[in-house]
């Protein structure tokens, strides 16, 4: 049994990794043309009355099943606010990592999802004669917290007697990275805008969580035979939790066993995205 449960955890354990301040209102110009001023057209020096919030939808992350929206405040003409919001709709694996054996054990169909929240601030460089921020180039420092889980049955098969036992597995992976990213920006119009991600990227610390329970009630381990079993998976995963100087902490029940790892590493990769907004 114990050995059963180690096996399932470091399967897991490998799917998630793998898977793993200028004046805000400037000034108008003003021009004179025989004792009247003229309005409604902009000078070589008149700065545009541009849009100061956007509401963005990522069109690259819809082909990845990641609904990714964004919401930007222009407080300043150098400056922007930010915050968005992904969230990776649960899919399969793909079965060239993981499928049932041909007598029916192992992982079945397991499924992988997501979440993000990324709030930024957005320098948009220049003297900003014409169009203030939002509009432009930009670059975006940013902070972010996600969390990506797996779930999956398992089933295990005695190759000697053909006694079935199953299992349910859940893991996850989170934390929070901070980064930077290079972008730009266009509000045409008074109703639209075009934002592109460039590229960006970022490094933060994360924590792994697995758990593994027994789901048909065959398996009721005693106090020694979970003692047994916490070091086995100490001896199995010890090594994961000096990488990047985590800890591992490991419960176990009569039934089940939990796997906690922090102080690991976690990267974000930003861009190569293309937003379409709406801009008010």
């Amino acid at each position: 049994m114990k050995k059963q449960l180690v096996f399932i955890s470091l399967c897991a354990l490998s799917v998630s990794t793998k898977i793993i301040a200028g004046d805000l209102f400037p000034k108008e110009k003003k021009t004179f043309s025989l004792g009247a001023k003229t309005s409604g057209m902009a000078g070589d020096g008149d700065v545009l009355k541009s849009p100061k919030q956007v509401i963005k939808l990522n069109l690259t992350q819809l082909a990845l099943r990641n609904i990714s929206l964004q919401y930007e405040f222009g407080f300043h003409k150098n400056f922007s606010v930010a915050l968005g919001g992904s969230y990776l709709l649960p899919k399969d694996i793909p079965s060239q990592l993981f499928a049932p054996s041909s007598n029916g054990s192992g992982y079945q169909l397991p499924r992988f999802g997501g979440w993000a929240v990324t709030p930024e601030i957005r320098f948009y460089p220049g003297k900003k004669v014409k169009h203030q921020a939002p509009h432009g180039f930009y670059l975006a420092p940013y902070f972010r917290y996600s969390k990506y889980n797996l779930n999956s049955d398992y089933v295990n098969i005695d190759s000697t007697s053909g006694a079935q036992q199953n299992y349910n597995v859940t893991a996850s992976y989170a934390g929070f990275t901070a980064g930077l990213m290079i972008g730009s920006q266009w509000l045409i119009g008074k109703h639209f805008s075009i934002d592109w991600w460039i590229i960006g990227g970022g490094y933060g610390k994360a924590k792994f969580n697995i758990h593994a329970v027994s789901t048909d009630g065959s398996i009721n381990m005693s106090p020694q035979e979970q003692a047994d079993l916490r070091r086995d998976i100490q001896d199995n995963i010890g090594e994961l939790g000096s990488f990047g100087n985590g800890e591992v902490t490991i419960e176990t029940t009569n039934n089940s066993a939990t796997a906690t790892v922090t102080g690991l590493p976690m990267t974000s990769i930003r861009g190569f995205g293309l937003t379409l907004g709406f801009s008010f």
